[in-house]
């Protein structure tokens, strides 16, 4: 087996705190952060392909900035 560079050593250690994080997250947060890539994947594809966007598709990402609002206390000034 080859030894690892400091690159490699460093995106293993990044990885790893990455998994320990997601792992720490609750199954709303988690659905939150899963629906938004999906919203954001869709809505990228469709100003890709189209050079357009769906009501539908501005619908989900207005829903998935809410729920990351949400779910993340973010632009929160009361706390």
């Amino acid at each position: 087996m080859t030894k690892k560079n400091e690159y490699e050593i460093e995106r293993d250690k990044q990885k790893l705190l990455r998994k320990k994080a997601m792992n720490s997250l609750t199954k709303e947060q988690i659905d939150a952060i899963n629906f938004t890539h999906e919203t954001l994947r869709d809505a990228l594809g469709m100003l890709t392909e189209c050079h357009d966007l769906y009501l539908s598709d501005i619908n989900k990402l207005n829903d998935a900035f809410w729920k990351l609002k949400h779910q993340f206390n973010l632009e929160n000034n009361n706390d």
